[in-house]
This record gives C-alpha cells, structure tokens and sequence, in this order.
C-alpha cells in the first residue's frame, strides 16, 4: 500500500462494527431495522452509480460519492437529511474532489429529468456540498481499492478473466461497510482471492506471501459472499419511499432565500 495511505486521514477515519451499531440511532428509535436501512443505504448508492455512469464520471467519483455518502450517515440520520438530496450532493462533491467535475446545473437537469418530482434546485444541492463537507470534517481524500488491484492483478499473473472478475468484486465491495471499515489494499487482496476462488485458480503460495493480516481478508471475503447472498436485488422506488415516508424523513424546504436544504434537528 502506498504511504501516502498511512499518512493520510484517511488511514486514520475507518471505523469498527461496534461504531456502526452505534449509527442511525434516531432512525431505529423510528421503527426501522439495521435491515431496512442497509436497504436504503444500498438503493441510493445504486443511484449514485447510476448517475455517475449516465454522466459519464469516472469510477472512482462514484467510488468516492459513496464514501462520502456512508460517512455522513454515519453522524447523520435519514430522519433528518433527506437522502434525495444527500447522494447527489456526495456525487457533486466527489465529481470536484476527484477534478471530474460536473456543473451543478447539468447534474441537476439530469436528475430532474430521470427523477420526475425530485423537489430540488441547484441552489440545494450547493449548501447540502456544504453540509457534507462539515459533517466530513473537510476531509475529502478518499483512497479506493483500483490502484493497488491494478498492481495486485500484474503481481499474480492473473490474467484478464480473473482480473475482471476481481474489478467486479470491488465495484460490488461498495454495496457493504467494508470501504469505510478496511484499509483499500485489503479490500483489493480480498477482491483477487474471492475471484481466484471463483475462477478455481490456486493462489495460496501468492497469498502466503503477502505481507498482510489473512484473518482480515477472511473477513472482507466473508461481508462480500454475504452481500451476494442476501442483497441480489435492491429495493424499488416504492418500496424505499414507504421506509423513508414510516419513518417520517425529512421534507424538503424549497424556499431558495432561506439557505436551508432540508431540517436538521
């Protein structure tokens, strides 16, 4: 892992399973499961992707829209932020973050246009990149797993079936906590030994040899195998407006000149 990693903020924002329990508080007094806020968590990083995707960004703005997108919910609840505006506004701020940028002016006609009845102006989505920056501590570099699996790829002589099916894996890695909760490289190691596995190639010698805790990566292969088994399809548009509307979540407030882009309380 380079140690620009080990030097960052970033090394030092991962959280613990028991920091997890601990977030969303608010909305689980509400009535909704770890369950059924994975659900929702997981629809609007599916959005993200999509967006990013339609708009042409690059991977690693969705990768880092995402991040931002967990470590805000982290300190925040849906209750609160609506998510509506949220997951656009992370995508904005990676697009700046990742100098991929997209006008705030053309991501907010695309989502109009592919989200007829999305309440929001331009206006929102620049104070809610604000709101997120606070809430992010203004720390806005995000390490992604792709740089060293491209290295990890060339080291094992995986060839270009197993080396996509370990790209796959890490795209789906964000669909879990793991990139909030393990350092990327491990995450990339977990990635090429879940596709190995897949592809029914032996890698234990390579594995034996890295320099790594394996009890880690048993770990990440395990949240990933999970997410398979139990997320093979996200929830629709009705089904993530019922949760949000039992839980009471956030209206949006629309009056431009009052600098407010949802209640937060």
């Amino acid at each position: 892992m380079a140690a620009d990693y080990w030097k960052s903020n970033a090394s030092k924002a991962l959280v613990s399973s028991q920091r997890l329990a601990q977030s969303q508080l608010d909305d689980k007094a509400r009535g909704l499961s770890d369950d059924h806020l994975r659900q929702i968590r997981n629809y609007f990083i599916g959005k993200i992707s999509d967006v990013a995707r339609q708009c042409k960004l690059r991977q690693r703005v969705s990768a880092t829209a995402i991040v931002y997108f967990r470590r805000f919910y982290l300190r925040n609840n849906f209750c609160q932020t609506d998510p509506h505006l949220v997951s656009v506004g992370c995508l904005y701020l990676a697009s700046k973050a990742e100098e991929s940028l997209i006008a705030a002016k053309y991501l907010v006609a695309y989502v109009k246009k592919k989200c007829p009845g999305w309440p929001y102006e331009i206006k929102h989505v620049l104070d809610m990149e604000m709101v997120i920056m606070e809430d992010l501590d203004f720390d806005l570099v995000v390490f992604t797993p792709y740089r060293p699996l491209s290295e990890l790829i060339k080291d094992a002589s995986l060839g270009d079936v197993l080396g996509q099916q370990a790209w796959a894996l890490v795209n789906d890695s964000y669909r879990t906590d793991v990139a909030i909760m393990y350092p990327p490289h491990l995450v990339a190691i977990a990635s090429v030994h879940l596709a190995a596995s897949i592809c029914k190639k032996d890698i234990v010698l390579w594995m034996a040899r890295l320099n790594v805790d394996l009890e880690e990566v048993h770990v990440i292969v395990m949240e990933l195998i999970n997410m398979y088994e139990q997320q093979r399809t996200t929830i629709s548009v009705d089904e993530c407006s019922r949760l949000l509307e039992a839980l009471g979540a956030a209206k949006p407030q629309l009056q431009l000149g009052m600098g407010s882009v949802a209640p937060r309380v």
